[in-house]
C-alpha cells in the first residue's frame, strides 16, 4: 500500500520562507519524519480496529525509512509472512483449544475452518498449529494460513483512515515547523 501525501502544504513553506531558504529542508524532513512516524503508529492502530490482532504484531512487520535533509522521502514499508490460522484460535497461539474455530475480524463469531478433509489443532514442538492433511494419507500436512499484515493495512477501508490521518498531521506539522523556524530566527534578530 502506497501513502500519498499532499505537497500543496510543502509549496506554501517554501513560500513562507522565502529568504531562509537553509531552514526550509529541515524543517521539511522534520515534518515528514513526524508524520510517517505518526503514520506507523495510526496503521497499527487502523488494523486492530478492524482485525482480531495486536498493536505490536503489525508494528514488527514494518520497516520505516525516514526522510534527511539531502532525500525528503520517506515510507513505512509492511512486510510479514501470512499469519497462522492458530493466530486467531480462541486464546491465541496458547489456546487449549482442540476444534478448529477462528475469529479474524473483530465483531465476527468464531468460526469452524471448513472443507475435506477436516482440519485439526495440532500442538508441535510446543507451538500451536491449524493443519490439513493434504490426502487420505496420515501424511503429508500442512499448516493452515491466512492474510499477512501488509494486507491488513492495504484493505479499503484502513487504507482510507490512514491516508486521511497522514494527510491532516503533515498539514499540522508543517505549520509547527514553520512557525518554530520563524519564532527562533525572530529571536536571534
Amino acid at each position: 500500500m502506497a501513502i500519498t501525501i499532499d505537497t500543496s502544504a510543502l509549496n506554501r513553506v517554501m513560500r513562507d520562507l522565502k529568504g531562509f531558504e537553509k531552514q526550509v529542508p529541515k524543517a521539511v524532513q522534520q515534518a515528514i519524519n513526524r508524520t510517517i512516524k505518526h503514520a506507523e503508529t495510526r496503521s497499527a492502530q487502523a488494523v486492530i480496529k478492524d482485525y482480531n490482532i495486536k498493536s505490536g504484531e503489525v508494528k514488527k512487520t514494518m520497516k520505516t525509512r525516514y526522510a534527511n535533509v539531502g532525500s525528503l522521502k520517506a515510507h513505512v514499508k509492511v512486510d510479514g509472512k501470512r499469519l497462522t490460522l492458530a493466530r486467531f484460535l480462541p486464546g491465541g497461539l496458547n489456546s487449549s483449544s482442540k476444534v478448529a474455530k477462528v475469529k479474524i475480524k473483530k465483531g465476527a463469531s468464531y468460526k469452524r475452518v471448513g472443507g475435506e478433509p477436516k482440519a485439526f489443532v495440532q500442538s508441535v514442538t510446543g507451538r500451536t498449529h491449524i493443519m490439513r492433511r493434504e490426502g487420505r494419507s496420515r501424511y503429508p500436512v500442512d499448516v493452515m494460513r491466512t492474510i499477512a499484515t501488509g494486507q491488513m493495512v492495504s484493505n479499503e477501508d484502513v487504507s482510507k483512515v490512514i491516508q486521511k490521518d497522514v494527510n491532516a498531521m503533515l498539514e499540522k506539522t508543517i505549520n509547527h515547523e514553520i512557525s518554530r523556524r520563524l519564532n527562533k530566527l525572530a529571536g536571534k534578530k
